[in-house]
């Protein structure tokens, strides 16, 4: 009888484990993306709206934090794939990893884009989207996270086509930038296709979970194709896109929702 028992103990105890391990990923995206934003607040206030003594101070430390997180970037990326069997090396230098692709970008951003805070104000609102997707990527299967990120994408790519349809400055770059999505969008449907076929999985790393049903992935990335096609030729009904968009969505996630309980 104890026989019979101890493989039903044991799984749940390695489902404890997952769990615990879950929250706790959770737990530090929560806190980074925390401290992030206070980290951009501190920027907008001192960099972008400051005196000329703190902005110059700031301007300075970007210029630095930026090449710092660059050569963080590198040299977490680096170590973790040299070091891919370690599984507690590879997690810290992937975090290590992110940190630098953040103030390397951020500084980038912030810096780059320095009339009326526009760079500061991208990051401040960029941050906590990255942050809510990194939460549906731990709490959600992964094709939620990825199907989130294809309809919020389109209803950005909508939503700029729409902006600026009479922009003669950047009607012509969002147009451009719109068939790139469109091919992108393309691309994404082939390696869904390709992961389907291995099992969820491309080249060797598992992107899908096993009960994945690709027809929902592959539905969402032709409407998302098809809202960007519709405002590249039409932008006048980039409203009513949104709408649509956004409905499903919504509708996705309460889809994936269900499946968790």
């Amino acid at each position: 009888m104890s026989s019979t028992k101890k493989p039903s103990s044991q799984k749940r105890a390695d489902r404890e484990r997952q769990d615990n391990r879950t929250l706790n990923r959770v737990y530090y995206v929560f806190l980074l993306g925390l401290a992030a934003e206070c980290y951009l607040i501190l920027a907008y206030r001192g960099f972008a709206f400051g005196n000329i003594g703190s902005t110059l101070a700031w301007n300075k430390f970007l210029n630095v934090a930026m090449w710092v997180g660059l050569a963080l970037l590198a040299a977490g990326a680096v170590t973790a794939f040299v070091k891919k069997n370690d599984q507690k090396l590879r997690r810290i230098m992937t975090w290590v990893a992110g940190v630098g692709a953040f103030f390397f970008a951020s500084s980038w951003i912030m810096t780059r884009f320095f009339t009326n805070g526009m760079g500061v104000t991208i990051m401040c609102v960029l941050v906590p989207i990255l942050a809510v997707l990194a939460l549906i990527y731990l709490l959600y299967q992964h094709e939620c996270a990825v199907n989130t990120v294809l309809l919020g994408g389109a209803m950005f790519s909508v939503w700029l086509r729409g902006a600026t349809a009479q922009s003669d400055y950047w009607r012509l770059p969002v147009i451009v930038g719109c068939v790139a999505v469109l091919l992108g969008l393309a691309a994404v449907a082939y390696l869904v296709n390709k992961a389907r076929q291995d099992d969820g999985k491309l080249w060797g790393v598992r992107v899908f979970s096993p009960e994945c049903d690709y027809r929902i992935v592959l539905a969402v990335v032709a409407a998302a194709a098809a809202g960007v096609l519709l405002v590249t030729v039409l932008p006048a009904i980039s409203y009513y896109l949104m709408w649509v968009l956004g409905v499903l969505l919504f509708a996705e996630l309460v889809y994936y929702t269900t499946k968790l309980m």
